[in-house]
């Protein structure tokens, strides 16, 4: 049986874990840790950054990306490169 993440993640980033890098959507929450708790490497890096840039029109940078150690950080990291109309400042 498939469990719901928890609401605190956005739905749209578990959905790109969940169906561009084939995450667990059950081992997902805030404080998972993307290489050790979800198994992320530079690949998997690579390509979540295209599906965040395409699915949330948010553009983070490498350094960006591989700043972020949870899956917290990186919900953090993109909604601070949302444009501006979208961000809820």
């Amino acid at each position: 049986m498939e469990q719901s993440p928890p609401a605190a993640v956005n739905p749209e980033l578990v959905a790109i874990l969940r169906d561009d890098l084939s995450v667990d959507v059950s081992r997902i929450t805030r404080e998972s840790r993307l290489i050790d708790d979800l198994g992320m490497d530079s690949v998997a890096f690579a390509v979540g950054m295209v599906a965040i840039e395409d699915r949330l029109d948010a553009a983070l940078t490498e350094e960006d990306l591989l700043s972020c150690e949870t899956v917290g950080q990186l919900e953090d990291a993109v909604v601070a490169k949302l444009p501006a109309g979208q961000a809820n400042s």
